[in-house]
């Protein structure tokens, strides 16, 4: 008989650590919560029709002040629209991206631009790119999208004049 007991006194210690471990974290959850703001994406998240998205945004480089880029690229099996991107003299670049098809990630090869793209949403990302950055960059796709995966790839191209 005793030996049946010290097995539930066992069961009982363990279960009371889990539950503890359980209240840690949920604790450290409400602190990030509450007490740093830390939130999810909410309402802010926009959101396209894949099946309009090259009219409704438009791909392409737009120069919103000196330095200062704001860069719309559309994935798609197996290219990058535009495939092709020229930047002088930038200081800091946004891009927004999105997928006609399937999950793509975008990645600038030699850089800490890295991010997923997903169909239907417009997923953003700021490039503060340093003064020493010049020549041609590869930016590819690091997601498996499909059989042509491997050819999904394109160029930024950092030209400095000054």
């Amino acid at each position: 008989m005793s030996h049946g007991s010290a097995i539930h006194k066992e069961e009982k210690v363990w279960a009371a650590v889990v539950a503890a471990m359980v209240a840690v974290f949920l604790a450290a959850l409400a602190y990030a919560a509450w007490v740093t703001g830390l939130q999810v994406p909410g309402s802010d998240v926009e959101l396209v029709n894949p099946k309009t998205v090259l009219q409704e945004l438009k791909p392409g480089v737009r120069e919103v002040a000196p330095g200062r880029y704001e860069v719309t690229l559309v994935g798609r099996m197996f290219s990058w629209i535009p495939a092709e991107i020229t930047l002088k003299d930038p200081v800091e670049v946004k891009f927004r991206l999105t997928s006609i098809d399937v999950i793509h990630g975008f990645q600038i090869v030699g850089t800490n631009v890295n991010v997923m793209v997903f169909p239907g949403y417009v997923a953003e990302i700021t490039w503060r790119v340093p003064q020493n950055y010049e020549g041609r960059y590869l930016m590819v796709c690091n997601e498996y999208c499909g059989i042509g995966h491997q050819n999904m790839y394109g160029a930024i191209n950092i030209v400095r004049t000054k």
